[in-house]
Formats: structure tokens, C-alpha cells, sequence
């Protein structure tokens, strides 16, 4: 399973949504409030075993789908990240 397709499956079971696709919106289109961002955020960390920075903690810069599978994606496979910023 893909980093999408479980983070996707993470915001299906918080927000009550059962297909997820990149471009929803977390908030108008799942409807998830402050608090169930923070949860999010927990839910990650649990799920992948990652450590957040508390610069990425902030859930307001996350707005859509693929914001949050891209974050995951930043501590889950760090070395693509370390090529893209040599570019």
C-alpha cells in the first residue's frame, strides 16, 4: 500500500469519507475542525513511526490531501527529498 493510499485511508476513517483523492480540500471538503487536525497529525506519527518537527506541526499549513501525503513522504523517504533539494 502506497503512502497515499494509507494516508487516504487515515482520512477516511477520521473524516467519514469513504474515497479520498488528492485535490480534497481537509477541511471544506472532509470537514475535519482544528482538533481533528491535531489528531491527524498523532494519527500519522502512530501510523508510519515517524517524529513530526514542530515546524511541520503547524495543521493549517496542511490544505489539501496531498499536502498531508506529502509531508508523510518527507519523513518516510527522506533521501527523495535530500535529491529534490540539490536541484
Amino acid at each position: 500500500m502506497s503512502i497515499f493510499e494509507q494516508t487516504a485511508s487515515i482520512l477516511s476513517d477520521l473524516s467519514g469519507t469513504k474515497i479520498i483523492s488528492p485535490d480534497q480540500n481537509l477541511q471544506a471538503d472532509l470537514g475535519l475542525d482544528s482538533l481533528q487536525m491535531v489528531t491527524l497529525l498523532i494519527l500519522l506519527e502512530d501510523h508510519f513511526g515517524i517524529f513530526l518537527d514542530e515546524s511541520d506541526m503547524n495543521p493549517f499549513t496542511l490544505i489539501c490531501v496531498q499536502n498531508v501525503a506529502d509531508l508523510v513522504e518527507k519523513y518516510v523517504c527522506p533521501e527523495n527529498n535530500e535529491e529534490t533539494d540539490k536541484n
